[in-house]
């Protein structure tokens, strides 16, 4: 079998061929083909929701302390940070799906038959917290690396609240 439109790169109007590569390749990660959704027509998620994802995950990133600048997608694609980047839309995507699930979950039973539609929030759960780990620890290790790089190339940086410390007595003494 294959997968019909797994080479297909997407196209968003106004995003870069990078972008739209990413998106392409963001679709083949979640394995989101019509050929292979058996209980969705067509695709789970559009291409516009994957970008949404992924703006959503670059937000995050340049949001969360310590505050190194912005980043964007290109710096992600100049840094080889593309894993993480990806890693960060796909954990915006599940989670999406799974708060559709969980809002449409609906478990009835008759004559003793218990059925349940979209039923599976503990599913993505789990693989909305194996993901949120890689994400953190990989958002951890690129900021704690990027200060390092800023504070030793004389860029800046954050420095730590020792600084402020030592920093302190040094004047003192």
């Amino acid at each position: 079998m294959t997968l019909q439109g797994a080479s297909d790169i997407s196209r968003i109007a106004g995003a870069s061929d990078a972008f739209n590569q990413f998106v392409s390749d963001t679709r083949f990660f979640l394995r989101d083909f019509p050929e292979l959704n058996r209980l969705v027509a067509g695709f789970e998620s559009s291409d516009r929701f994957i970008a949404f994802a992924t703006i959503d995950a670059l937000s995050d990133f340049n949001s969360t302390p310590p505050l190194l600048g912005r980043f964007g997608f290109t710096d992600f694609v100049q840094h080889d940070w593309i894993y993480l980047l990806r890693i960060g839309a796909v954990l915006n995507v599940l989670t999406s799906v799974g708060i559709l699930q969980t809002r449409n979950h609906l478990p009835f039973s008759d004559g003793g038959i218990n059925v349940a539609v979209s039923d599976k929030t503990p599913l993505l759960q789990s693989w909305i917290q194996l993901l949120t780990h890689r994400w953190e620890t990989g958002k951890t290790r690129i900021k704690i690396a990027r200060n390092i790089e800023q504070l030793l190339g004389g860029e800046g940086g954050v420095a730590s609240e020792y600084f402020d410390i030592h920093g302190y007595y040094a004047e003192i003494y």
